[in-house]
């Protein structure tokens, strides 16, 4: 093979893995926004949280659970939206104090993310 051959079939073959590389980053969820936001002090307890994500889950294996200091979880069954993008979960009455949500979404093609954030209620229970 001749060196300009080589050349070309280096550089097709790096532009496959990159364009590769490129759709499965693009496969996963991760959240683009979050209701209430994560670090946020809140003067009043929310009454629900909501998480939209920066592409379509599978509402069958993905969740969102919010659990209070002790560990304890204070959310109900999520929601998810109609679009798959949007998981919104009740909250229980919420005392002063940090809360945790705990993600989990599982992209249409299967890929796997989740993570967590917290948000402080300052105020009295809603």
């Amino acid at each position: 093979m001749t060196r300009i051959g080589e050349s070309s079939v280096q550089l097709v073959l790096a532009c496959f893995a990159l364009l590769m590389w490129t759709s499965v980053a693009l496969a996963h969820c991760f959240p683009d926004q979050t209701t209430p936001s994560a670090g946020s002090a809140l003067g009043a307890a929310p009454p629900q949280v909501v998480v939209h994500f920066d592409n379509a889950f599978n509402p069958a294996s993905s969740s969102i659970r919010v659990l209070n200091e002790k560990g304890d979880l204070v959310s109900g069954a999520g929601e998810p939206s109609s679009d798959h993008r949007a998981i919104t979960v009740p909250l229980k009455l919420l005392a002063p104090g940090q809360y945790f949500v705990k993600w989990r979404a599982v992209s249409q093609d299967g890929d796997h993310t989740m993570g967590a954030y917290s948000f402080t209620v300052k105020g009295a229970p809603r």
